[in-house]
């Protein structure tokens, strides 16, 4: 583990930089989590994770008629961990852009956060060599099944297992490489203090954010929307984005939640950040509802049946229930909390609204997700099966869950040499 000591506030041409001595804050104890510390939680949280794993991939084995059923709560687990991952991503991007100092003593574990996207991205890779190598059992395009199906015909330049993959992986190094490069620009600057590191990085995140845009949507698009070949819509990217970044900015809350637990970032992450964090929750919750509602009244209103027919898939056997049940849980209720100011600022209710806002976000993937296992069935949702979603998805989470503790606790806790720090150590809220 990383040590930062007094010393390390000087760069290469002797520019004293805010160390111990002018910030007291930044006191190694207090931004380095103690030695050996996240190695119990992260063991335990691998073997909850690969246990879960197992149980879903044995029921997927064992019962053949479950293959469906477990493969999708293995990829309702993976989309729900990238989804929050990428919002890690949009958060560091968004911060750099817009050179938001006030967040400076938080960025540290926003970057941690897009640093799990390779892990999500490695996770993928099972789902898709199955589904390839299977003919497509929850991407029923990727089969015979269909092929003569006058829709999928007409997709066929853009559904297809050549470009399909050719898609993911410029995905995939878009978005490793603005992790790396930023994250790297962020542990550099941590060595040799120089500020136009943080010049660099804003410059990154300009064309970075575009490049993020567009494949975070189509992303959506490829790897949730084709689920049902036949369903269409131009918004599906946002919505996709919507999620991740409000549970991105929950997880954030309670990752800092639980290091603040243990004793670090006192006087680095304050109420005024919780206040900001807990503004940002309530955006997210509103946009996450606004785009979600456009969607829905946009395709009820043209009333056209291949756009139609994903809601109508959803309008029985229980998934209506869910249905409202989001409506509700995703906005409403967190909607009329956070407009007080004491739940935004509070160090104890606000990781409460946060913990919700996770599963309520794993609940919005499963409600995309589980209904193109049993397809027609109208008593799908029923309680025979949810055993394998509940240990396929906290399976998977858990294993994320384990390399993102080993993480935090592998690396200091801020950027210590970032020309901000003072910004935010001395950050107050004015409405």
């Amino acid at each position: 583990m990383s040590q930062i000591t007094a010393d390390a506030f000087h760069d290469g041409q002797g520019h004293a930089h805010a160390g111990p001595a002018s910030f007291p804050e930044m006191r190694a104890e207090n931004i380095n989590m103690p030695a050996g510390s996240g190695k119990a939680a992260a063991g335990l949280l691998t073997v909850i994770g690969l246990v879960g794993i197992a149980v879903t991939a044995g029921a997927g084995f064992a019962m053949p008629n479950m293959a469906k059923h477990a493969l999708a709560a293995y990829h309702v687990g993976v989309m729900a961990c990238l989804g929050i991952s990428l919002g890690g991503l949009f958060l560091t991007l968004v911060t750099h852009l817009m050179g938001a100092g006030w967040s400076v003593t938080i960025r540290r574990q926003m970057e941690n956060l897009a640093a799990q996207v390779p892990v999500c991205l490695l996770l993928l890779v099972p789902t898709f060599a199955i589904e390839i190598f299977t003919g497509g059992k929850l991407f029923a395009w990727m089969g015979d099944a269909f092929a003569g199906e006058h829709v999928l015909q007409e997709k066929a330049p853009y559904l297809n297992i050549g470009f399909f993959l050719a898609r993911a992986v410029v995905y995939s190094v878009v978005w490793v490489s603005l992790v790396r490069i930023l994250r790297g620009y962020s542990l550099k600057q941590d060595q040799t203090g120089d500020k136009w590191l943080t010049n660099r990085a804003r410059r990154t995140s300009s064309w970075g954010m575009l490049a993020f845009a567009l494949t975070t949507a189509f992303a959506g698009f490829d790897w949730l929307m084709t689920l049902d070949f036949r369903f269409f819509s131009t918004m599906w990217g946002v919505y996709f984005f919507a999620g991740g970044a409000f549970s991105a900015v929950a997880m954030l809350i309670l990752m800092l939640s639980r290091i603040k637990a243990k004793g670090r970032l006192q006087g680095l992450v304050t109420e005024e950040h919780y206040h900001d964090l807990g503004k940002l929750l309530f955006t997210f919750t509103v946009f996450w509802a606004y785009i979600s509602f456009s969607q829905y009244f946009l395709i009820w209103y043209s009333n056209i049946p291949e756009e139609t027919a994903w809601f109508l898939a959803r309008k029985g056997g229980g998934w209506e229930k869910l249905f409202f049940f989001l409506c509700i849980g995703h906005f409403v209720a967190p909607f009329l909390i956070l407009l007080f100011r004491g739940v935004k600022k509070s160090l104890t209710l606000l990781p409460l609204v946060a913990a919700w806002a996770i599963f309520i976000h794993i609940l919005d993937i499963f409600f995309i997700v589980r209904p193109m296992v049993y397809p027609g069935q109208r008593d799908a949702i029923g309680m025979p099966g949810l055993w394998v979603d509940a240990a396929g998805i906290i399976g998977v989470l858990a294993l994320w869950a384990s390399f993102l503790v080993r993480r935090v606790c592998a690396g200091v806790l801020v950027p210590t040499r970032d020309p901000r720090i003072a910004e935010a150590i001395h950050h107050r809220n004015y409405v």
